[in-house]
């Protein structure tokens, strides 16, 4: 041996986290053995986060990237810092999401790194959707902004992708190309990390979709839930909402304005082209 450091083995979770008032520290105390199976944990924190996850975090494989933005340049930060450590795959995922998937569905969840890397030629990233019922179980704002966006970069890479779901895997070769081409400071990130790969190399680019990507929020919300008389009445008082509609058309349209010019569409022809049978779901 020549005493060089030898990359870890096995997938780095990378994510981002926003909790202020510490909603989640209960799910983490209660699934933080189930961050041990990857070979490193790179997360970066909102200022305005509770400071208990810090203690609640604190392990070798841990590692807090720092900064504030917890979206675009927060993915971008803490994959850029995995991979300077020398992983070789990467879970991106935001935390609240990859918490409720370890509660509801943990060898799903566990299984991901295995399913993801399979495939001929290998992927070099994987869009981690949503099964139809998984989908349907997020306020309405959600499905029609995510199937609008969900169709426009399915046009523009001619297959059916879920890519709003905040989640993907990525090899090493997915992350060089997309920390070299990425510029997107939000969450339309989304949309612009597959695009990038795509761009490069339509045949590395796969979907998978997963039962664990659900609605996560309302699991966090237990006392405003009740104190609504219930999740529906609580779901429209919180998203049924104009702001919240136009906020979520904005990012829609943001996702596939960073697409579209990843992948230089001014015309109809997707760069990867399947039939259009595939679009409408028979394929």
């Amino acid at each position: 041996m020549s005493g060089r450091t030898m990359p870890p083995r096995g997938t780095a979770l990378i994510s981002t986290l926003h909790d202020t008032n510490g909603r989640m520290l209960g799910a983490l105390q209660d699934r933080c053995a189930d961050l041990r199976q990857y070979a490193g944990v790179y997360l970066r924190a909102t200022q305005a986060t509770d400071r208990r996850f810090h203690g609640a975090l604190m392990a070798p494989r841990v590692v807090w990237v720092s900064g504030d933005d917890p979206t675009g340049l927060g993915r971008y930060a803490v994959l850029e810092a995995a991979l300077a450590d020398g992983h070789t795959s990467f879970l991106s995922c935001d935390f609240d999401r990859w918490l409720h998937w370890a509660g509801r569905y943990p060898a799903e969840l566990t299984h991901i790194p295995s399913r993801a890397e399979r495939g001929e030629p290998p992927p070099w990233y994987v869009c981690l959707g949503r099964t139809p019922r998984a989908f349907a179980t997020h306020p309405l704002v959600q499905q029609h902004a995510e199937q609008a966006t969900n169709h426009a970069f399915s046009l523009a890479v001619g297959r059916r992708v879920d890519a709003t779901a905040g989640a993907a895997w990525l090899s090493a070769e997915g992350a060089r190309i997309v920390l070299e081409g990425s510029t997107e400071a939000t969450a339309a990130t989304d949309l612009e990390w597959p695009a990038l790969v795509c761009h490069h190399a339509p045949d590395r680019l796969a979907a998978m979709a997963v039962e664990g990507l659900e609605f996560e929020t309302a699991e966090f919300f237990a006392a405003e839930i009740g104190a609504a008389g219930g999740e529906e009445a609580w779901l429209d008082s919180e998203y049924e909402q104009p702001s919240v509609w136009q906020a979520r058309l904005e990012l829609a349209a943001r996702s596939i304005a960073a697409a579209c010019q990843v992948l230089g569409h001014d015309s109809a022809q997707p760069l990867y082209h399947r039939t259009s049978d595939m679009l409408r779901g028979h394929g």
